[in-house]
């Protein structure tokens, strides 16, 4: 049998109560979490999403996507410059550095 973990939002302040109803606190992702609790009731007002929460998730990775599979990296947005491109030699004048210089071709 599997066990059924379920991570709370829980507020810093609000730690003392979830501990007292037998949360538990995992250190290595910072996140007060229960395991096979019968009544759920005492910690609702900390599981943001029930539904999604009690489902059943078959893949034993949580970064895998439904194929299993890990997700693809996010495209970079048009436009964006991954590789400098060419600095602009700097002639001294006392611009700051987001102000046209007068003595530099603007690019």
């Amino acid at each position: 049998m599997r066990c059924m973990r379920i991570n709370l939002t829980t507020p810093f302040a609000e730690k003392d109560a979830v501990k007292a109803l037998g949360a538990r606190w995992d250190s290595a992702k910072k996140v007060w979490y229960i395991v096979d609790v019968a009544d759920l009731t005492p910690f609702m007002r900390w599981i943001p999403d029930l539904q999604s929460a009690t489902a059943p998730n078959p893949v034993s990775s949580p970064s895998a996507g439904k194929t299993g599979k890990p997700p693809a990296p996010a495209p970079s947005a048009k436009g964006t410059v991954t590789q400098p491109s060419g600095a602009v030699a700097h002639c001294g004048c006392a611009v700051l550095p987001w102000e046209a210089c007068p003595h530099t071709p603007s690019i």
